[in-house]
C-alpha cells in the first residue's frame, strides 16, 4: 500500500531541507529569506502582468516567485516560517492565476511553459502547502495540467520533465497509474541511444538532435531525477536500474567539470542567459550527484564529490543540497577522490577534454552529425564559431568568466581558423564528416576538416594532447574570398596584473617570435616549432549580453584580454601552421622548449598530420589511400595513436568519419603476443611485421584498443 503522506515528505524535504542549522546552511536560507523579500515586493505587479498579458513565460515567472515564497515558508529557519500572512500571500496568488491557468484556456507562445516550466512551479508549490490547500482548487489545477499534456510523448531531458510532472500529481492526488506512467518515462530515458536525444555509450549527450548539451538539458535530466530515484527508494515504484546512473556520471558528467564550473562547450545555447551561468550548472549536477549519494547504491559518489565541492557551490545551492554538502565537508571519514590526468573523446557529438595536472581543456569541433550552434528564442545568436575548434584552457586562480561572452571578440575565439567577419547559421547540421579522437590514458588525437557552409574557406586542423601540452597543427587552408583568413592562437580573458612575454623582435605589423609566456594566475606557455610572424594585441573589452542575446540583465561588464592570431592573408591557397600550448609551465621553458620537450612534428601535409613525442604517435589520416607516418601504415582516412613502453605496444584508432567499413594497418613492429584487444580488431600476422585490420563497420566513431607483448623494431 503506497503511504502517499512519506512521498510528500520526502518531496518537501528535496524542496526546503530537513532543518539543518550549519552555518554555510544558514547562509543559504538567508539568501533564500533574501530572495523571498524580493518576490513578495514584485507579486502584486506580476501576478497583474501575468493576467493582463496571458504570456506563458510572466506566467511561469509569476509562479517561480511563488514557488521561492512557498520555500521559505515552510523552511522551519526561515523568518516566514508559517508565517499566516505569507500564507494567504500564496493562496491569494494561486487563486487570481486560475483565471490564465485552467483546463479550458487556448495556449499560445512558447509550448514548454504550459506543458514543463509552469506544472513543475505548480506541483512544487502545492507539495509544500499540501495540508493548507483547498483540494478542490488543487484537482482544478491537475486538471488544468492535464489539458495541457495528457500523456507523456517527448525526448530526452524533455521527456524526464513530463515524467517529473506525471510523478507528482500522482503524489499529490495519490494516483498510482500516474506515478507508474512517470516510472515507465523515467525507464525509458535511462538508457544508452545510438541516435536522436539522449546519451551515448561514449558519454556524449544530444538535445534538439545535433546539439552537444551534457551540461545544459542534460543538467536538467539529472537535476529532476535524482530527487525522483531518492524519493521512490524502498517503495513500490523504486527504478532498481541505478549502474547507468554512476555510468553517466563518470562519463557524460564528471569531464566537463572543473573547479566548480562547467564547460560551455556542452551548454548549447544556455551560454548566453545572464542568469544561468556555468557556476550554476556546475552547482545543479553537483547537487543532484549529493542527493543520489543518499543512497547506498551511490554511496561512493561522496569522495567524488567532496573533491569538487567549491564555496562557490552554496551561492547556488538549495537548503537541502547545502545541508548535504555541510555534512560532507565536516565528514573526516570521507576522503576527496583524486583526479588523475586523462583524454576523452565523444566523437557522437565532436567534442574532447583533456584533464591534466593543474589544467583542463575543452576542445569543441563540429561535424555533419552535429550543429556547429544552436539559435532560438533570440539566444545565442552571435556563436558563430563555438565549434570552428575552439579550445579553452581551464584553471584554478583565474578571474571568474561570468562576463566572458559579452566581453569576448566573438569572431577570435581560441583555437579557430576563421574567415574575419563571416558568420555561421545556426540550428543545421555543419559540413564534413572528418571529425573526432582516440586517445591512450592522458594522450590523445584529435581532428576537424573544416568545411564552411557559408564561404570558401576550408582547412585541416588537428590536435595532439601530450602530458605537459598540446601542438596545433593546420594544413590546406584555402579560401577564395577577400576577407583575411586568422588562426586564432589564445584569446584570453586575464588577471590585471598578468605579465606577457614575448621571445622574439617586433615587427612593423606583428611579431617573429619562437615562444610567448603568460604569467600571473595563468602560468600558460606558448611555443613555435620555427619562427612565427603573429599578431598579439592586450585590450579592456566592454559589453553585455546583448553581445549573446536579447536577454539582458541591463548591466555592462569590461574584461581584459591576451590575443595572439596568425594572419594567412586574402584568398590563401595551400598555407598552414603549427604551434604548441602549455598549459602549466615556467617561463624559463620555454626558451628552446620544441627541442627538449621531445616532440617532433613528422609531417604536416595534405595527406598527413603526425607528431611523435618520445614513445607516443599520434597520426591523422587525411585521404583513402595507403600512406605512412611514425611507423604506422593505413589505408582509410582516421587516427590512429600509439604508445610504446618497455616491449609494449597499445595503439588506438578510430574511424571518425563513422562511414568505413574496415581499415587495414601495419606498423613497424613485430611483437610476440596480443596481451589485450577490442573485438573488432582481427590480427592477420605479428611477424615479420604487424598487420590487423579492423571492423569498423557501424562502430559509430568508437575508439579501438589492441595492446601488443615482445614488440620489437622492424
Amino acid at each position: 500500500m503506497t503511504d502517499f503522506n512519506i512521498l510528500r515528505k520526502r518531496y518537501s524535504d528535496v524542496l526546503c531541507g530537513r532543518g539543518y542549522n550549519g552555518k554555510k546552511t544558514a547562509d543559504c536560507i538567508l539568501q533564500s529569506d533574501e530572495r523571498t523579500e524580493q518576490r513578495l515586493v514584485q507579486l502584486g505587479g506580476r501576478i497583474e502582468k501575468a493576467i493582463t498579458s496571458n504570456e506563458p513565460g510572466v506566467i511561469n515567472a509569476t509562479l517561480k516567485g511563488i514557488l521561492d515564497i512557498s520555500i521559505s515558508f515552510s523552511q522551519n529557519n526561515s523568518q516566514f516560517y508559517h508565517n499566516k500572512n505569507i500564507k494567504n500571500e500564496i493562496f491569494n496568488a494561486l487563486n487570481t492565476l486560475e483565471k490564465v491557468y485552467n483546463d479550458t484556456t487556448v495556449p499560445k507562445g512558447n509550448w514548454w511553459y504550459w506543458e514543463i516550466g509552469i506544472p513543475l512551479s505548480i506541483n512544487s508549490i502545492f507539495t509544500l502547502m499540501y495540508d493548507y490547500t483547498d483540494k478542490s482548487q488543487l484537482k482544478r489545477y491537475m486538471a488544468a495540467e492535464k489539458h495541457f499534456n495528457d500523456r507523456i510523448k517527448l525526448t530526452g531531458a524533455n521527456r524526464l520533465w513530463e515524467s517529473v510532472i506525471f510523478a507528482v500529481r500522482g503524489i499529490l492526488l495519490s494516483d498510482n497509474d500516474s506515478i507508474k506512467n512517470a516510472i515507465s518515462g523515467i525507464q525509458d530515458v535511462m538508457v544508452i541511444t545510438d541516435s536522436g536525444d539522449g546519451f551515448y555509450k561514449d558519454g556524449s549527450f544530444i538535445q534538439h538532435d545535433n546539439i552537444p548539451y551534457n551540461c545544459g538539458y542534460g543538467r536538467s535530466l539529472i537535476q529532476e531525477l535524482a530527487p525522483m530515484l531518492y524519493i521512490f527508494k524502498d517503495t513500490e515504484f523504486e527504478n532498481k536500474n541505478t549502474d547507468i546512473i554512476n555510468t553517466w556520471i563518470e562519463k557524460s558528467y564528471l569531464p566537463f567539470i572543473y573547479n566548480g564550473r562547467t564547460m560551455d562547450m556542452v551548454r548549447g545555447r544556455e551560454i548566453s542567459r545572464y542568469y544561468e551561468q556555468s557556476d550554476l550548472a556546475c552547482t545543479h549536477i553537483l547537487s543532484a550527484m549529493l542527493i543520489l549519494s543518499e543512497m547506498p547504491e551511490f554511496n561512493e559518489l561522496k569522495g567524488t564529490i567532496k573533491t569538487q565541492i567549491t564555496d562557490n557551490f552554496f551561492e547556488y545551492a538549495s537548503v537541502f543540497t547545502a545541508e548535504l554538502a555541510e555534512h560532507l565537508q565536516e565528514d573526516n571519514n570521507i576522503k576527496p577522490k583524486e583526479i588523475k590526468p586523462y583524454f576523452m573523446a565523444f566523437n557522437s557529438m565532436d567534442r574532447v577534454v583533456k584533464h591534466g595536472n593543474g589544467y583542463t581543456i575543452g576542445l569543441a569541433m563540429h561535424s555533419e552529425r552535429t550543429a556547429a550552434y544552436e539559435s532560438i528564442n533570440d539566444e545565442n545568436q552571435n556563436a558563430h564559431h563555438t565549434s570552428d575548434g575552439m579550445m579553452y584552457i581551464y584553471k584554478k586562480n583565474e578571474p571568474k568568466s561570468d562576463f566572458f561572452w559579452p566581453t569576448i571578440d566573438l569572431q577570435r575565439l581560441p583555437g579557430t581558423t576563421v574567415l574575419r567577419g563571416s558568420t555561421v547559421k545556426p540550428n543545421i547540421n555543419a559540413a564534413g564528416d572528418f571529425t573526432g579522437g582516440c586517445g591512450i590514458g592522458e594522450n590523445g588525437v584529435c581532428t576537424m576538416k573544416l568545411i564552411s557552409n557559408e564561404n570558401s574557406l576550408k582547412a585541416n586542423k588537428s590536435w595532439f594532447f601530450f602530458d605537459k601540452e598540446v601542438v596545433c597543427l593546420g594544413s590546406c587552408i584555402n579560401s577564395e574570398e577577400e576577407s583575411e583568413v586568422e588562426t586564432i592562437i589564445e584569446n584570453r580573458l586575464v588577471t590585471d596584473n598578468s605579465r606577457f612575454t614575448v621571445h622574439g623582435n617586433e615587427e612593423s605589423e606583428g611579431y617573429i617570435i619562437k615562444g610567448a609566456y603568460l604569467d600571473g594566475s595563468h602560468d600558460v606557455g606558448y611555443c613555435f616549432p620555427e619562427e612565427q610572424e603573429v599578431n598579439i594585441f592586450r585590450e579592456i573589452r566592454s559589453g553585455d549580453w546583448n553581445n549573446m542575446s536579447i536577454k539582458s540583465d541591463g548591466k555592462s561588464y569590461k574584461g581584459r584580454y591576451l590575443t595572439m592570431w596568425i594572419k594567412h592573408g586574402r584568398k590563401v591557397k595551400d598555407v598552414s601552421y603549427e604551434y604548441i600550448v602549455i598549459p602549466k609551465c615556467h617561463e624559463e621553458e620555454i626558451n628552446d622548449y620544441y627541442r627538449k620537450s621531445g616532440i617532433r612534428i613528422i609531417e604536416n601535409s595534405d595527406s598527413i598530420q603526425c607528431v611523435k613525442k618520445n614513445g607516443t604517435t599520434g597520426v591523422v589520416f587525411l585521404k583513402d589511400k595507403t600512406h605512412s607516418a611514425g611507423g604506422i601504415s593505413c589505408d582509410r582516412r582516421c587516427i590512429v595513436m600509439t604508445t610504446q613502453t618497455c616491449g609494449t605496444l597499445e595503439l588506438s584508432i578510430s574511424d571518425i568519419t563513422q562511414k568505413q567499413d574496415k581499415i587495414y594497418i601495419e606498423l613497424d613492429y613485430s611483437a610476440q603476443e596480443i596481451i589485450s584487444k577490442s573485438e573488432r580488431i582481427n590480427i592477420i600476422q605479428l611477424v615479420p611485421y604487424v598487420c590487423m585490420e579492423i571492423d569498423t563497420c557501424a562502430a559509430r566513431g568508437e575508439e579501438q584498443h589492441i595492446k601488443f607483448g615482445g614488440v620489437k623494431n622492424v
